[in-house]
């Protein structure tokens, strides 16, 4: 797409005029411009067509170019959170037809097609997120005092021109890396190459994080003061995270974390307190609730009894204080732990005996 070099200063040339000169060096014909226009779309539509072009193919369409099964398509494309279009509608670029060739790569390689759902949902929960703070940061750096719709249009084309490569980069490389970390610390055992499968559980440390009052306080200040602190949390909860534990995801209000050395999650949530601490008394206190046990790791997220009991926990521990199970404080006597009373948990069989971190 041109970026209007020799018209974007001219002076006889509004903001309005040059953002339609752009559209109409995209491709875009002057009925569909009218359209635009009158639907209030013509600011945003220079940024869409800087993100992939026009929305111009149907479903049946790119399945029918990339060579892939229509339902297969629509599933994937389901899972990962794109459109669902009725019947011949064109809400798909030139790059979903790409994107359905590359899955029809996926598919000939030989991977399962319900594991792909599974891939595709996690990716598409993990992108959306992406995009999103990353459309906020654009927005707040090149929203200026007074900008009309298409002078900022006009900003926000050339933005996503410029960055999108580079975001593109990034996104690989972070891709990558994490695949080599994730490999790097998983060593297969023996029972797992004779059966061909990898293991459903292992046994794992997991913690949560809880905000105290963060309900209470959401009534008593903005709803952006209330997301800067719930912003902040989890700032601080993966500067506390060192390998191997995982900063596995945020919660609203809450951090969990999961790690097969005990020790090492005990001693990144003892960080994590101190760094909520140290915030100051207008930052709400952090309680932390930690458990051991047998789980299972699927597409990124950890089921098993230690998460449950983890999270009950979390709820008796008082403002600023670390309660683990008993299997926790045997891995980590290092610390010192004064032992609590035998308490029920919602939805656990028995009574577990629980301890609490001696910080004095």
């Amino acid at each position: 797409m041109s970026s209007f070099a020799d018209v974007r200063h001219h002076p006889a040339i509004d903001d309005r005029e040059r953002l339609l000169l752009r559209l109409r060096d995209a491709g875009e014909g002057d009925g569909d411009l009218r359209r635009a226009e009158a639907e209030g779309r013509l600011p945003t539509l220079a940024v869409e067509l800087a993100l992939g072009g026009t929305r111009q193919h149907t479903l049946t369409h790119v399945a029918s170019e990339a060579g892939v099964n229509r339902d297969l398509l629509r599933e994937l494309m389901r899972a990962s959170g794109r459109p669902q279009p009725q019947p011949r509608e064109r809400v798909f670029t030139d790059e979903d037809i790409e994107l359905a060739r590359l899955i029809g790569r996926f598919i000939e390689a030989g991977l399962p097609r319900k594991d792909l759902s599974e891939v595709a949902r996690v990716l598409g929960q993990g992108m959306s997120q992406a995009a999103d703070a990353v459309r906020r940061l654009v927005a707040e750096a090149l929203l200026k005092p007074g900008d009309s719709e298409y002078t900022l249009a006009l900003r926000y084309a050339d933005a996503a021109e410029e960055l999108t490569p580079l975001m593109a980069s990034v996104l690989q490389y972070q891709l990558r890396a994490h695949l080599r970390d994730g490999i790097g610390g998983e060593l297969l055992t023996e029972a797992e190459r004779e059966t061909g499968r990898l293991a459903g559980t292992r046994e794992v440390a997991v913690a949560f994080a809880d905000l105290v009052d963060y309900t209470r306080i959401g009534e008593q200040i903005p709803a952006e003061d209330l997301g800067g602190i719930a912003w902040r949390l989890g700032e601080l909860a993966g500067k506390s995270a060192r390998r191997p534990v995982q900063l596995v995801k945020m919660i609203g209000d809450a951090a969990m974390f999961v790690s097969p050395d005990a020790p090492r999650l005990v001693a990144s949530v003892i960080d994590l307190v101190e760094s909520v601490d140290a915030e100051g008394p207008k930052f709400p206190a952090v309680r932390v609730g930690v458990a051991y046990g047998p789980a299972t790791m699927r597409n990124g997220d950890w089921f098993g009894a230690p998460v449950n009991v983890a999270s009950r926990v979390t709820d008796l521990a008082k403002p600023g204080r670390i309660l683990v199970t008993e299997a926790v404080e045997e891995r980590t006597r290092r610390w010192k732990w004064s032992r609590k009373r035998r308490r029920g948990l919602k939805g656990v069989d028995g009574r577990v005996r629980l301890f609490a971190l001696d910080r004095d």
